[in-house]
């Protein structure tokens, strides 16, 4: 998977560090597609989102900037998670809001914390940044 990151200096150095281990980690080194990680105030209320760009292009994920390079790791490797589940399909998202996680449809006043796509990035966030900050 290839990547492109729109950042100041400071977060761009850092997130290209970061990339080819969590590339590597979540099993994404032979996709074809793209991820374009910007960091900017454009993710509302959330630390993060990530888009899915369509089915020949890739993905965008937005984060939204902090002092805190620590943050800003943990933000990008929970985004990831997600650009690994709609790579390999076990995460559609619907125009609708209605998303689909391995085969079930979730309405959109499902309780986000309850959110099986969240409950796994959340539990590998951690792991993820530490693992690529030791590579």
């Amino acid at each position: 998977m290839e990547f492109k990151v729109e950042a100041s200096k400071r977060s761009k150095t850092f997130i290209e560090a970061l990339m080819p281990s969590i590339i590597q980690q979540l099993k994404l080194e032979r996709s074809t597609k793209v991820v374009v990680i910007r960091v900017a105030d454009e993710c509302g209320t959330n630390q993060g989102l990530t888009v899915d760009l369509g089915t020949n292009i890739g993905y965008m994920v937005v984060i939204k900037p902090t002092r805190s390079l620590k943050d800003l790791g943990v933000t990008l490797a929970h985004e990831m998670v997600h650009v690994k589940q709609l790579a390999k399909g076990t995460l559609k998202y619907r125009k609708t809001g209605n998303h689909v996680w391995a085969g079930k449809r979730y309405s959109k006043k499902t309780e986000y914390l309850s959110m099986p796509w969240e409950i796994e990035a959340f539990s590998k966030q951690e792991l993820i940044l530490r693992r690529a900050l030791e590579a």
